[in-house]
């Protein structure tokens, strides 16, 4: 099941820019008709992809992850990166809902 998520005003969500942000971060990944596929620690693989103006975000952990808080940090430095919204102020927006 996909996770939505707002993005700021004026920041890029076509696969191509989603990439070259993980990228920057040390996250390695490729693009496959137009989702991003990336993995990190912890994380098996995270499907980022477009519907409208918000990006949908499909996660499938691993059985095992060697450090919870590294998972974490990484993929919240990696959502801020490519919606421009912190952890805080996306959970803040999730409660709205």
């Amino acid at each position: 099941m996909a996770r939505e998520y707002p993005v700021k005003k004026g920041l890029k969500t076509d696969p191509d820019t989603i990439l070259s942000s993980a990228k920057e971060l040390g996250i390695a990944g490729k693009i496959e008709n137009s989702h991003v596929l990336l993995s990190i620690p912890g994380i098996r693989k995270i499907d980022i992809f477009n519907e409208g103006k918000k990006l949908m975000v499909e996660t499938e952990n691993e059985d095992k992850n060697p450090d919870p808080m590294k998972t974490l940090r990484m993929f919240n430095d990696l959502m801020e990166k490519i919606t421009g919204y912190s952890s805080k102020e996306r959970k803040k927006k999730f409660s709205k809902l």
